[in-house]
């Protein structure tokens, strides 16, 4: 059974809103880490101000795309949130409270935090691949490497809504997350997989799992 995309997927430039970042998150162009020891900014109402989250900036469209690279990391989270949510003391991650996130903790446990919590028996990405649809109200989640589908949110927010992306690479280490730039996410490979806008065609539904289709091997050697 085919899903279909009535309007081409849009990749869009994701920029860290530096701003909205929790005080130990160090900004360093499209990356983000956690830095125990010294602040990097002054406390603002913007920002989170006890769990490490900062925002993303985007242009505005129907139907986005962006992936982020969480390669070597133990923890993460990534999704969207309504402008609105709240960033102040521990966050409870929820469609309800605004949240459309997946998170990886450990190492090994990946999550989806739907209205209840969902333990994901998929293989941990290296890359993850985001779509919002504000037409079909959907966040989804790939993997970015493979096309293969980690999880989707069927009750996802609504064009009338301020959402922006959101991430966090979490405080157990310091090694950074990083959003792939449009232009230089896919270095010249003999077996590089290139997932873009257009390439990617439709996801489809086959036997219950949803897969990106139109994805193309390309041999630039």
């Amino acid at each position: 059974m085919e899903q279909s995309t009535d309007e081409k997927l849009h990749e869009v430039d994701v920029t860290l809103d530096v701003d909205t970042a929790h005080p130990n998150l160090l900004i360093d162009g499209k990356s983000v880490c956690w830095i125990k020891e010294t602040p990097q900014r002054l406390c603002n109402e913007k920002m989170f101000d006890e769990d490490p989250y900062v925002l993303g900036i985007m242009g505005r469209a129907w139907r986005t795309y962006w992936e982020v690279n969480v390669e070597k990391k133990d923890d993460w989270v990534l999704g969207v949130t309504k402008a609105t949510a709240n960033r102040k003391g521990q966050l409870v991650l929820s469609p309800a409270n605004g949240f459309w996130v997946i998170s990886l903790s450990n190492g090994g446990r990946l999550k989806a935090m739907d209205d209840k919590e969902h333990v994901l028996d998929k293989d941990i990405p290296d890359k993850v691949a985001i779509f919002l649809d504000y037409k079909e109200k959907k966040v989804m989640f790939f993997n970015a490497e493979d096309g293969s589908h980690i999880y989707s949110f069927t009750n996802g927010p609504s064009y009338e809504d301020d959402v922006r992306p959101l991430f966090s690479p979490w405080n157990n280490d310091t090694d950074p997350i990083r959003i792939l730039s449009i232009e230089t996410k896919h270095p010249k490979s003999s077996k590089a997989l290139k997932i873009t806008s257009t390439s990617i065609n439709r996801v489809l539904h086959c036997d219950g799992e949803l897969h990106l289709s139109g994805l193309n091997y390309t041999n630039d050697d």
